[in-house]
């Protein structure tokens, strides 16, 4: 079976640390990196078709985990979770995320 790596973004590692003695939501992230790692983009929602970014959801407590897709590599590049909250600020959040990612793919065509 194919195993996908995943990548973490230095945001998402920041928010990891900051977490610190939360259990609860350090069990529930990880069973999400974990079901990323065996379903690759499949465990998320497609948000960007131009830029393969993905959104995966959990309801208690209410999470949205954004990943990106990286075909080439089968790398799945994380991004950052947030509580959800409402549905103007996922929308700032994903602009955000889609700037990022093209960030990212410009750097990937030019290096």
């Amino acid at each position: 079976m194919k195993q996908f790596e995943l990548v973490y973004d230095e945001v998402i590692l920041a928010q990891l640390k900051k977490l610190g003695e939360n259990r609860h939501l350090r069990e529930l992230l990880s069973k999400m990196f974990d079901k990323m790692e065996v379903l690759g983009p499949r465990a998320g929602e497609l948000i960007d078709s131009h830029l393969f970014i993905y959104e995966m959801k959990s309801k208690q407590p209410p999470i949205r985990l954004y990943f990106k897709h990286v075909k080439e590599t089968d790398e799945l590049y994380v991004f950052e979770f947030e509580m959800k909250t409402s549905g103007k600020k996922q929308q700032k959040s994903i602009r955000q995320l889609q700037d990022k990612a093209q960030i990212l793919k410009n750097r990937d065509l030019l290096g």
